[in-house]
């Protein structure tokens, strides 16, 4: 695009300062929603990848804290967009404050917002707490429970938003009772579902191996520099090899 087009596009946003403004919503709109979905869905995975049988790592955890930063601006920008949307129907088509569509969007919108604070006031500090152990060592089921359909409410309505903004042809022909209801019913499906993948996780597949103490690491890296010797040592090197070998294990008893 050269200085021609680009004066050309300015001017049309500018000769109609309501398509601008609507048009500058919708593009960070998207951007809030495309990071509060990619966050939750990266949250959800890292959990049911990394922290369910394995031990939680400083590192992981690092990316665990910042991905929730990401799903916590991406919320914001889903607020300040929303309330200017609403503020633009206000001003221009009052009629679309009455669409459930939008009421259902704003529950569930509100229900994410408390879900955040959940998980950055108690999730975040138990995954922290769990640091060099796997995520529900020693946590009850009740709790594990909540955590898990913290998890589901959090990616069920970021998904929902996305999938309301797709089908126009809700507009006016469904009631919000409705839509919250398909969505509560999904929330209560997808935590089931993720409560049978960690049953199977914890039955099926093998926890961490517990990390091992300096000295039997060094213990092991001498026993494979020293008594493990290279295949071009010589007949005279090979016997002095076994030779340690005899000695060391008559020295550990």
């Amino acid at each position: 695009m050269n200085i021609m087009d680009f004066t050309e596009v300015l001017s049309q946003f500018l000769s109609d300062p309501n398509t601008g403004y609507r048009t500058g919503l919708r593009f960070f709109h998207f951007i809030g929603l495309a990071m509060g979905l990619g966050g939750a869905t990266l949250l959800d995975l890292m959990l049911l990848r990394f922290f369910v049988r394995g031990r939680i790592t400083e590192d992981t955890y690092s990316v665990f804290a910042f991905a929730s930063r990401v799903v916590d601006i991406g919320l914001r920008l889903l607020w300040i967009t929303g309330l200017g949307f609403l503020f633009l129907y206000a001003l221009t088509q009052p009629e679309l404050l009455t669409n459930p569509k939008v009421h259902a969007k704003l529950a569930i919108v509100a229900i994410l917002t408390m879900n955040g604070f959940f998980i950055h006031q108690i999730i975040l500090p138990s995954v922290r707490r769990q640091i060099g152990k796997t995520l529900f060592n020693g946590v009850g089921p009740t709790r594990r429970a909540i955590f898990v359909t913290s998890g589901a409410i959090s990616v069920v309505s970021w998904y929902m938003p996305v999938a309301l903004g797709a089908f126009p042809q809700l507009n006016f022909h469904i009631t919000s009772t409705a839509l919250l209801t398909g969505y509560f019913v999904l929330i209560v499906a997808v935590a089931i579902a993720m409560q049978a993948l960690i049953f199977i996780l914890h039955r099926y597949v093998p926890e961490f191996e517990p990390p091992q103490s300096d000295t039997n690491t060094a213990v092991q890296t001498f026993r494979r520099t020293m008594l493990v010797p290279p295949v071009d040592q010589s007949p005279r090197e090979l016997a002095t090899a076994s030779a340690r070998a005899r000695a060391l294990q008559q020295a550990s008893g």
